[in-house]
């Protein structure tokens, strides 16, 4: 194949991606938080799931979400906020402190600081097992948890004659030669509403503090 008929063909896997998977994304897409801070992750995103880029679309979002916790916390945590300081430094604190937490503390300290709700909080750990760990830490069995796959053994004796073993249903995170097709298609049935969920939990978190002037 050459690259022209490669590039044809990409272009009409992204033409009918986009008329399918827009309707999927509109809001998310067309709607700005407001924040410099998140828009081009959130803009980014939207359009790695239109064009059906899902592994990329969950490693962003994955981003996305602990970089908006560690940022809120930064923004709203007042005992490291120096008002005596210009812009530039005025966070430093809360950088200092909240920059290098891993995940599970960030989340424990936006529930505590009332940025995200007990609900959103336990639902964001299971998110870390499932999108986090699983695809940025290349976690298989986090990523393919209880998933089979029918195998059969084949073998051969001294002969080069073969014989065919049973069929059994084999463990999928095991399977590395499956790896790299299974994670692109299960991500295809998980990547959308990973986001939309991430996508919800910002924006009401960002509209109540907004609405309180707290930020």
């Amino acid at each position: 194949m050459t690259l022209e008929e490669k590039v044809e063909i990409f272009i009409k896997e992204l033409e009918n991606n986009i008329q399918e998977n827009i309707p999927r994304v509109q809001n998310q897409f067309l709607i700005d938080y407001g924040w410099s801070e998140f828009d081009p992750l959130r803009e980014e995103i939207s359009r790695c799931l239109i064009c059906d880029f899902c592994q990329a679309a969950i490693t962003l979002t994955n981003h996305l979400l602990e970089n908006f916790l560690k940022t809120m916390l930064i923004y709203n945590d007042k005992s490291c906020i120096d008002k005596t300081q210009d812009i530039r430094k005025s966070f430093n604190a809360g950088i200092e402190k909240y920059n290098d937490k891993n995940l599970i503390e960030t989340i424990g300290y936006a529930k505590r600081l009332g940025i995200i709700s007990k609900e959103d909080s336990q639902i964001l750990i299971k998110y870390k097992d499932d999108f986090r760990n699983a695809y940025s830490h290349a976690d298989k069995k986090k990523t393919f948890k209880d998933l089979k796959l029918p195998t059969q053994e084949i073998s051969f004796n001294k002969d080069l004659k073969y014989e065919i073993g049973e069929l059994e249903n084999s463990n999928l995170f095991e399977l590395l030669f499956a790896h790299g097709f299974a994670q692109a298609l299960l991500s295809k049935k998980t990547a959308f509403e990973y986001f939309i969920k991430v996508d919800e939990i910002i924006r009401s978190s960002l509209k109540k503090f907004e609405n309180q002037n707290q930020i």
